[in-house]
């Protein structure tokens, strides 16, 4: 959601450097911040407090949605072309999920700026067990939209999302914004999300389902080669 749909960074980052100057500690570097980018609220509280945050978890967890809350209703900015790729899914009966490792709270928020109901469900990152980069919000969500993971296509502009949603079966696209994403971390990486439609989608899905398959026929083939050649000596 933060940073691959809207454009909320600016608004954690605000939120964290209130959070550090009220407790009398520096700006994050540029290194924890990339560190940082697509966890979820639970483990940004642990980093903040090992920071020197004296808060507890949950504490830290509100002052930061407080502060993001507020931004998101003040104002609320799309990345290019997500409106109009969830629109043109609505339209074609697609159903989608949004998958988040930021609280419900934020999620509703960001949810109730929409005139039309986009998404058919919400996974937060406080409602799973697990957060990304661990493929169960993906899971989760594939199972309540009824169709399998490897029928799914996830957006995202982190590593941790492209990994907990490849690991889930899902196929992937990158996007990334304010950390670098390679070649190898999703199916497809683009700048924006702009000129993708749903028939994209649908090919890219069944792009990934075809190398799938190659791959695990070449394994197969590779485990069987052994295998004859004992059977001819």
């Amino acid at each position: 959601m933060d940073g691959t749909i809207v454009d909320t960074e600016q608004y954690w980052q605000t939120a964290q450097l209130n959070l550090l100057a009220d407790h009398g500690l520096p700006p994050l570097t540029e290194e924890q911040e990339l560190s940082m980018v697509g966890s979820s609220m639970a483990d940004a509280s642990e980093f903040f407090a090992r920071l020197g945050v004296d808060l507890a978890p949950g504490e830290i967890v509100d002052h930061m949605n407080s502060t993001v809350m507020a931004s998101i209703l003040a104002e609320l900015a799309w990345r290019p072309g997500a409106l109009d790729l969830l629109g043109a899914l609505h339209a074609a009966g697609v159903p989608n999920a949004l998958v988040t490792n930021s609280t419900r709270v934020l999620a509703d928020a960001v949810v109730s700026t929409l005139d039309t109901p986009l998404f058919a469900i919400v996974i937060a990152g406080d409602e799973v067990e697990n957060g990304k980069p661990h493929p169960e919000p993906y899971l989760r969500a594939a199972a309540q939209l009824g169709v399998a993971p490897e029928r799914c296509v996830a957006v995202e502009d982190s590593r941790r999302g492209l990994e907990a949603a490849r690991a889930a079966g899902c196929a992937t696209i990158g996007i990334p914004h304010g950390q670098t994403l390679e070649a190898h971390h999703a199916h497809l990486v683009t700048a924006t999300l702009e000129g993708i439609t749903p028939e994209a989608l649908g090919e890219l899905v069944e792009q990934v389902a075809r190398e799938t398959t190659q791959r695990e026929n070449a394994h197969t083939a590779a485990d069987a080669a052994p295998a004859e050649s004992e059977a001819q000596l």
